[in-house]
């Protein structure tokens, strides 16, 4: 009795569109058989993955939602929020905002406008908070707590992007993920 000899071919190649596929053969007993296949999809942009990049600030939602959110998509930075008129007499704003944090926006804003805040990576520190007091009469400002847990506002940051500040927050080690 004669005994097939194994021989495996190089794999072959097979593109389709926006998927690449690799397949490996090898001949036994003068069959071919697949062996291993492989499927590498191209990653879809698509409008639902733009948007997730991007925060949208409503009157309809509340401070502390916001916040977190905030906090998520930017770790080393907080975003504090109050009515100017409170703001000026409170000396600890952190403490205002985190009072606030059940608050919906449209339930202490000033303003009566339709619009709302587009927030994301490329938004200069300055923007966001002339667009808090633009479209909703608030004061907004982005802080940060230091390693040593000091509280700071952003001052002479504010000509940087939140993701410079926030890049800047991970190479200095300040605190990550606190809220309040």
């Amino acid at each position: 009795m004669a005994v097939a000899k194994k021989t495996a071919k190089p794999a072959a190649k097979a593109t389709a569109k926006k998927t690449t596929a690799k397949t490996a053969t090898k001949t036994v007993a003068k069959k071919t058989v697949k062996t291993a296949t492989k499927v590498v999809a191209k990653p879809a942009t698509s409008k639902a993955t733009k948007s997730m990049s991007e925060m949208r600030v409503s009157g309809k939602k509340m401070i502390g939602t916001i916040q977190k959110e905030f906090t998520k998509k930017f770790p080393y930075l907080q975003l504090w929020i109050s009515p100017y008129s409170e703001a000026e007499s409170v000396k600890d704003k952190l403490q205002l905002t985190s009072f606030l944090s059940n608050t919906k926006i449209g339930d202490i804003r000033t303003k009566e406008s339709a619009g709302e805040i587009s927030i994301n990576g490329k938004t200069l520190v300055k923007n966001l908070k002339s667009n808090f007091d633009k479209i909703f009469g608030l004061y907004a400002q982005v802080g940060f707590t230091t390693k040593d847990a000091a509280k700071y506002y952003t001052t002479h940051s504010d000509e940087m992007s939140l993701t410079q500040l926030n890049a800047r927050g991970e190479k200095e080690g300040w605190k990550k993920g606190v809220t309040d």
